[in-house]
């Protein structure tokens, strides 16, 4: 990996700021785990593009500058495995939404958990935000179980909250506010 503004997460993971010449591998990652991952993400498309992934990098290196969201590649030594965002900042507020992914074959390490809790860290300490949410699947376990190992408190089930498409899917809410995760420290 040549030298790039990154996160060291654990000794072979860090988290790295998002640049247009990361379209193609992360198309290929989404396109390599397609079955993984579109049961639970709906913006996982089947006829998805590089251009596609090309205009998602934009928007997000766009949020990024007007402070609406900050996105995270996530890299197993030099290998983009997922990704990590905050979205839906709100500075008013002091509040955002917490996104993640990870390719089927880095599942069940405690990656994306380590990385959940970084970027808590860089929420409450850099962005100055005051609490987090976490939206999950109900079917999704995984993705549940990353929410309350990172110290998120399960707040309700919000049903029919997502239509995927076909159906109305239930998703748990999970929160976190930084005198929590400050006290956990």
């Amino acid at each position: 990996m040549n030298y790039r503004p990154a996160i060291q997460v654990m000794p072979k993971v860090a988290l790295l700021p998002p640049e247009l010449n990361m379209a193609e591998p992360l198309y290929q990652l989404i396109k390599d785990n397609f079955l993984h991952l579109s049961p639970f993400l709906d913006f996982i498309k089947e006829d998805m593009t590089i251009e596609d992934e090309q205009a998602y990098l934009k928007m997000m290196i766009q949020h990024h500058a007007e402070d609406r969201a900050r996105l995270f590649m996530i890299y197993y030594e030099q290998i983009l495995i997922g990704t990590i965002d905050l979205h839906k900042i709100d500075q008013t507020n002091r509040k955002a939404e917490v996104g993640y992914w990870i390719a089927k074959g880095y599942t069940g390490k405690q990656i994306v958990t380590k990385c959940v809790e970084h970027l808590c860290h860089y929420a409450f300490e850099i962005l100055s935000l005051n609490k987090l949410t976490i939206l999950a699947d109900v079917d999704n376990i995984a993705s549940n179980k990353v929410a309350e190992k990172a110290g998120f408190t399960f707040i309700a089930t919000d049903y029919e909250d997502m239509f995927n498409g076909e159906q109305y899917r239930d998703m748990n809410r999970y929160a976190l506010l930084k005198k929590d995760f400050l006290k956990a420290l």
